[in-house]
């Protein structure tokens, strides 16, 4: 996007130039300050080429904010679809949390692994986005920079601690071993549930933040993607999404092809 801004911005500069060199060649049409009637050379020549070199830009301007209308939309769209998407994942990881907390049941490796490798892979989209509006007073652009500059870091370092649930659940595992038990750790066990309490946590913080600066895009979109009620579809579907285990897997019976 802002490879089509500065060709607009370069486009408007030489335009401008065309037009005060066809507007001095008109003058000097009519009062004679050079004369260039020669054989060769004459002011109706240069004021054609002139007018004609403007015309032709002005058409190549205007296909060129086209263009740039064009990429402002979509990035617009890949920016909200991106966020939402992210929103999504972390709804996930959350609803996980707390239903492996509620049961009292095994708490799995692949509990929250899928979703954050998601939320890692959205993250990168989100930061490599190159919004770049004409207007510098842009709010879209405002927040996406402000995530690029503090967020982003600090949203891919929790993503990566996540890790330590299955750390947890390894420790949990010598625990019992040690104690003469199977080693059966569910969200009962001292460091799994402190570990599962805290990403809950975190989550719930970081679904804070990007509700509203999802709201905040939506809003100066004129609410073009209809925020509030995605987000509430999205609250509904993560209640009825849970990782799949080793079991569901074996007895999932998918045909491909």
């Amino acid at each position: 996007m802002s490879v089509s801004v500065n060709t607009i911005k370069r486009l408007l500069a030489i335009l401008i130039a065309v037009l005060t060199i066809t507007y001095f060649i008109s003058l000097n049409m009519e009062s004679h300050y050079i004369i260039l009637n020669t054989k060769w050379l004459s002011n109706d020549f240069l004021f054609a080429i002139a007018g004609g070199t403007f015309a032709s830009l002005v058409v190549v301007l205007v296909c060129e904010i086209i263009k740039y209308r064009q990429i402002k939309i979509a990035t617009e769209g890949a920016l909200f679809s991106y966020l939402a998407n992210l929103y999504g994942q972390f709804l996930i990881i959350k609803g996980n949390c707390t239903r492996s907390l509620k049961s009292h049941n095994i708490v799995s490796d692949n509990l929250i692994q899928s979703t954050c490798d998601n939320s890692m892979m959205l993250a990168d989209y989100i930061n490599g986005i190159d919004y770049a509006p004409y207007c510098k007073n842009n709010k879209i652009k405002y927040i996406l920079d402000q995530f690029k500059k503090e967020k982003y870091s600090a949203l891919k370092n929790v993503l990566i601690s996540f890790a330590n649930l299955r750390i947890a659940i390894r420790e949990d595992s010598i625990i019992l071993l040690q104690q003469g038990k199977r080693d059966i750790v569910t969200s009962d066990c001292p460091n799994a549930q402190g570990t599962l309490n805290k990403i809950k946590s975190q989550t719930a913080t970081i679904l804070t933040y990007l509700d509203q600066i999802i709201s905040q895009i939506d809003n100066e979109l004129q609410n073009k993607y209809n925020w509030q009620s995605l987000k509430k579809t999205m609250n509904t579907y993560q209640d009825n999404f849970e990782a799949k285990t080793l079991r569901d897997y074996m007895n999932e019976d998918v045909t491909i092809f």
